[in-house]
């Protein structure tokens, strides 16, 4: 007989070569295995498909929100489904507004959840109670933004605005009675939130007495939570409506937190205005000219000062800011004057005797230095002794300076060593002497 073959590669173009395996025998049982043996290795090369979750409707998740507000629980769950949808691309405008209305009246429902305990003299979450109002009010915040969106037609038709409000005003108290729950606890930056929202002009609310109060403490909350930003939002309002005490102290907050945001231009406008409505609060006075001297602009220097002395009849640091300035300028002798000014109002204003005995030690120097050096001319003695009197006269300044700011040898130790030197006080200067190589 002769032997049977499976063809194998049939499919081979023709006048390929194939390849055949004969069977003889116990042939057919072997391949019969083998094909066994093959047959689990393609059924495992096939990946099944896992099938996802079947989506919730929306319907559906608007009636699980309705019933946890007829129920009164389930709330924070019916709220986190719904706000889990609002990434289906789907959606229009209109169901994600609507989305964010039912979210905060599910969190209106869990701060009545607190309510009722405090009602009934149960335990109950204050926080959690004030919160739930706070989270509500974001919620509606959202609702809005969308709802004022354009349509395809560039058309703004807001649908929500009257229910947003009604829910708003219904607790517009209890949101001012976050604040001052924070408020009385030093929470700074959780009371702000609440201030600020207090703060938003409503439409159609009139006559409200708690406004600027709010504002106020919307400023001083943002302040004192170095939210600079949240400063300057306010701080307007609340000064319009406060006295001028208070005012001052609110603009000085305010042009602090110009300075924390980097708004150089703001700072500085924001100062001009503090020195023309509160010129008695040096704070803005001393920093407007410091500025001022900064820059070199020693002519605005002192006309802010001049503005001030005939605004205020003149305060020490008004003729300590022309003192300085004439220093930096080399005019010595006007120096001297306007820190003598200084001088007579606060005898104890160490940086007035400084500028002063600093001025009368350059001209000294400049005395020496440009000094007949003829010993033989009685010009040379003429110069040297005017040379002295000006040391003479520098040393009281120095030493009062010392006497003020013991802890300041930066400031006068230098000075005085050449002082006592130019002098020839023998014990004054090994003494400063000593105390310089004790400090190298």
């Amino acid at each position: 007989m002769k032997s049977e073959e499976l063809k194998i590669n049939s499919s081979l173009p023709k006048g390929g070569r194939g390849f055949s395996l004969p069977l003889k025998g116990g042939g057919r049982v072997l391949l019969f295995i083998i094909l066994l043996l093959l047959a689990p290795c393609t059924s495992y090369s096939k990946e099944k498909k896992e099938k996802a979750p079947k989506q919730e409707k929306l319907s559906t998740l608007q009636k699980n929100a309705k019933t946890a507000l007829k129920n009164q629980s389930g709330q924070d769950a019916a709220r986190n489904a719904l706000l889990g949808a609002l990434n289906r691309p789907e959606l229009n405008n209109k169901q994600r507004a609507n989305i964010h209305y039912l979210a905060a009246l599910l969190e209106e429902s869990l701060n009545g959840v607190e309510n009722r305990k405090a009602y009934l003299k149960q335990a109950y979450d204050t926080a959690r109670f004030f919160n739930k109002l706070r989270d509500m009010h974001d919620q509606l915040r959202l609702c809005d933004s969308i709802d004022y969106l354009p349509d395809a037609k560039g058309r703004v038709r807001p649908r929500m605005q009257k229910k947003t409000l009604a829910l708003r005003l219904k607790h517009r108290r209890n949101i001012y009675g976050g604040g001052k729950f924070y408020l009385s606890k030093r929470k700074y930056a959780e009371a702000y939130p609440f201030f600020d929202l207090y703060s938003t002009r409503l439409e159609g609310l009139q006559d409200d007495t708690l406004l600027y109060q709010a504002e106020l403490w919307a400023t001083l909350s943002a302040f004192l939570s170095e939210n600079w930003a949240g400063t300057v939002k306010h701080s307007d309002a609340a000064i319009s409506h406060t006295d001028s005490v208070t005012a001052a102290i609110l603009q000085e907050y305010k042009i602090r937190s110009y300075a924390k945001l980097g708004n150089d231009s703001a700072w500085v406008e924001a100062l001009r205005q503090g020195v023309q409505d509160y010129p008695q609060h040096d704070y803005f006075f001393v920093q407007l000219a410091d500025w001022y001297h900064g820059h070199r602009s020693f002519d605005e220097e002192r006309s802010l000062a001049d503005d001030l002395i005939a605004r205020t009849g003149g305060k020490a640091i008004h003729y300590y800011a022309k003192s300085k300035s004439y220093l930096a300028e080399d005019e010595y002798e006007d120096c001297i004057a306007y820190a003598d000014s200084t001088i007579a109002l606060k005898n104890d204003f160490a940086d007035a005797y400084y500028n002063k005995g600093i001025a009368y030690l350059n001209m000294a120097v400049i005395v020496q230095e440009t000094s007949c050096k003829d010993v033989k001319d009685p010009q040379y003695a003429e110069d040297r002794q005017r040379a002295q009197e000006l040391f003479r006269q520098a040393r009281p300044c120095m030493e009062m300076v010392r006497k003020l700011q013991p802890d300041r040898q930066d400031r006068w130790a230098s000075p005085l060593y050449r002082i006592y030197l130019n002098l020839n006080l023998g014990d004054e200067f090994n003494e400063i002497d000593k105390l310089l190589n004790s400090k190298r």
